[in-house]
């Protein structure tokens, strides 16, 4: 802060190189954009366009929420032909914000008059991208302030869900913000990047989407016919996918992780950011860490066994932690982006109720890293189906649809996931990644069981075959048709 300067004047100042495109809206800051863009972009633009509420983009760290809101910036000035001047982006990283808690509290007004919004101004709305909010306290009362007392500001705001006060905040805002949460690059996205100069891989892919849609409603045949004319179309890419699989694997979802050539700082690299800013910043916001390292236990423990029946008794055993760890982290890990849990199935799935889960880590690479597993992941074919049945638990835990995500099991019989879905339906899915699977009669039994039209058995290589309301599909076809 310079002496005796006025908050107008700092307010100018400091937001200048944020808006490069007040000066030049075709200039250079462009070329800083990458040109691949991913599909929740579509989803923000729709909402957009379509709805007046506030819009919000929530991830992990290093997700790139950034380059989405700059990239929304472009589509507003070439899209719509916005003035520049009325698209103000600013984060709230800023130190010399950060070091004045006057400025703190009066930011959103400084930002306001900054660019001389006026109450009720309907006809000249200006549009606010303001990231990495959860820095400023309160920030949910001043976007609501602005938002009900009718100020012509839309507000697009960003923030690391790996916060659960940021979170919490963002629930006092229901009905007038719309959320878009982004995790890492699913492997349909990592293909998409990687062969981005391929029009024709693209071009396949859009032509083949509704997998999932036609699984949820129960249409086998419409399934089948789908997933069948997909795996024929990609079978020029077979050994492309192949090696993009076991990379896929190895370097997970983070775009910065895959520019990293040696693997000791790739582990660090995750850890930093991944777990111990995590552990020892975010959530010792809001839970009382007396020994972290208690909780780094844990989650060296989580990440050692994905896909395995845990109970809080043997957790806190092996992990060599106390039950309250356990219990009080297993929420906040999850909320944190590191894991998700998936429960045991119930036929009533709103039903309140403790019972086993099973963890799942959201990216692949900071186990690997953790665990110094480096390049020979996946390993043996137990692991590679472990590997396998992850990545199909984040797969459908992301769906929109997914009510619940449970897993079966009822003496010695086992269903890896049941999606619940429009109510009370249920879709189950088997992983079966072995090179010789046999056939799926514990997802024929839930089936009968409980009427359900359709059944999915994920496979390592075998080709795409319905049976008895059973369709099997390869991981990758799977993958890259939902």
């Amino acid at each position: 802060m310079t002496s005796g300067e006025t908050d107008s004047d700092w307010m100018a100042r400091v937001l200048a190189p944020y808006n490069p495109w007040w000066a030049d809206p075709a200039g250079p800051w462009r070329r800083e954009l990458p040109s691949f863009e991913r599909p929740v972009l579509d989803l923000l633009w729709r909402d957009f366009e379509g709805l007046r509420q506030a819009l919000s983009v929530t991830g992990p760290r290093r997700i790139g929420k950034t380059t989405i809101l700059r990239q929304l910036i472009v589509r507003m000035l070439d899209r719509k032909g916005m003035a520049p001047e009325r698209i103000l982006y600013f984060s709230f990283d800023e130190p010399s914000l950060l070091a004045s808690g006057e400025r703190q509290a009066a930011a959103f007004d400084l930002l306001a008059a900054q660019q001389g919004v006026k109450q009720w101004d309907r006809g000249n709305t200006h549009y606010f991208l303001l990231d990495e909010i959860q820095r400023l306290p309160y920030w949910e009362l001043h976007l609501k302030k602005f938002y009900d007392q009718g100020y012509p500001i839309r507000f697009i705001v960003s923030g690391s869900a790996s916060v659960p006060i940021f979170r919490k905040s963002r629930e006092s805002l229901v009905g007038r913000i719309m959320d878009h949460h982004l995790l890492p690059f699913s492997f349909r996205e990592y293909c998409l990047f990687r062969l981005a100069g391929d029009s024709a891989f693209s071009r396949i892919l859009g032509e083949h989407a509704g997998l999932k849609e036609r699984l949820l409603r129960g249409d086998g045949a419409g399934a089948f016919e789908l997933s069948h004319s997909l795996e024929v179309a990609l079978e020029p890419y077979r050994s492309a996918l192949a090696g993009l699989g076991a990379a896929y694997w190895r370097h997970g979802g983070l775009p910065e992780v895959w520019e990293i050539d040696d693997p000791i700082v790739r582990q660090e690299f995750l850890w930093d950011n991944q777990v111990r800013r995590v552990l020892f910043g975010d959530l010792a916001q809001v839970s009382a860490l007396r020994k972290p390292e208690n909780v780094t236990r844990l989650v060296l423990y989580l990440l050692s066994n994905p896909g395995v029946e845990l109970n809080v008794k043997r957790v806190a055993g092996e992990a060599g932690v106390g039950r309250e760890v356990v219990e009080d982290n297993l929420p906040l890990l999850e909320m944190a982006d590191l894991i998700r849990r998936v429960r045991k199935f119930r036929a009533q799935p709103y039903r309140v109720r403790e019972s086993n889960v099973k963890s799942y880590v959201v990216d692949l690479a900071l186990r690997n890293a953790v665990l110094k597993l480096w390049d020979e992941v996946p390993g043996d074919d137990v692991m590679a189906g472990l590997y396998a049945e992850n990545v199909v638990a984040i797969a459908l835990s992301a769906w929109p649809e997914t009510v619940e995500l449970s897993y079966y099991r009822r003496r010695t019989r086992e269903v890896d996931f049941i999606v619940t879905h429009s109510g009370a339906e249920s879709l189950p899915v088997e992983v079966k990644y072995r090179r010789s699977p046999e056939g799926a009669p514990e997802v024929e039994r839930f089936m009968g069981e409980f009427r359900c039209p359709l059944g999915v058995v994920v496979t390592r290589e075998s080709p795409v075959v319905l049976q008895g309301g059973v369709l099997s599909i390869p991981l990758w076809t799977f993958l890259l048709a939902v």
